[in-house]
């Protein structure tokens, strides 16, 4: 089973365009920066609210940065990919042997894990719905701010854990 994920791991020709492409690699870095940034800044600003910081933006209006949200995550898991799969490319270490061994690469995929969870307790516990009612200056309701500060701290740690990950490598 092992082999078989190795073998899954190493795209090669994701790694021989990143090796006859020397501008491939940051152009990738600079578009996981842009995601983060879309992602972060959607989610980041629901989560302030939910905290009570600019109470008198209603958070419908900030439902519109959802789909922007979306976007930076999807653009984020792309270029990701890319540098787990083409790893070999850029610092010879096959992409299987990087998962196993750094472990800011492990704890940055368990954040994102775990904040894909907390993201569905927020619609399953029926958070989402008493939240798109709140009016400005309203209060959000006490699961509703811990969902939202347990988001704010897990996207964090994503970030910070991501840039650990080369320190390892």
């Amino acid at each position: 089973m092992e082999s078989i994920i190795a073998y899954w791991m190493r795209w090669p020709s994701v790694e021989v365009f990143l090796t006859n492409n020397t501008w491939a690699w940051p152009l990738c870095e600079i578009l996981h920066f842009i995601g983060l940034i879309l992602l972060f800044g959607a989610v980041g600003s629901f989560d302030l609210r939910l905290l009570g910081i600019a109470k008198g933006l209603p958070l419908r209006l900030l439902d519109r940065l959802v789909p922007w949200g979306v976007c930076g995550f999807v653009l984020c898991v792309v270029t990701g990919t890319i540098f787990v799969t083409g790893i070999v490319a850029n610092v010879g270490t096959h992409p299987y042997v990087v998962l196993k061994t750094n472990v800011w690469l492990q704890l940055k995929l368990i954040f994102i894990l775990l904040a894909g969870l907390n993201l569905l307790a927020f619609h399953l516990t029926g958070m989402a719905r008493v939240v798109r009612m709140l009016q400005p200056g309203d209060d959000a309701p006490p699961l509703a701010r811990f969902i939202g500060g347990t988001s704010l701290a897990l996207w964090i740690g994503v970030v910070y854990f991501g840039r650990l990950i080369p320190w390892a490598l």
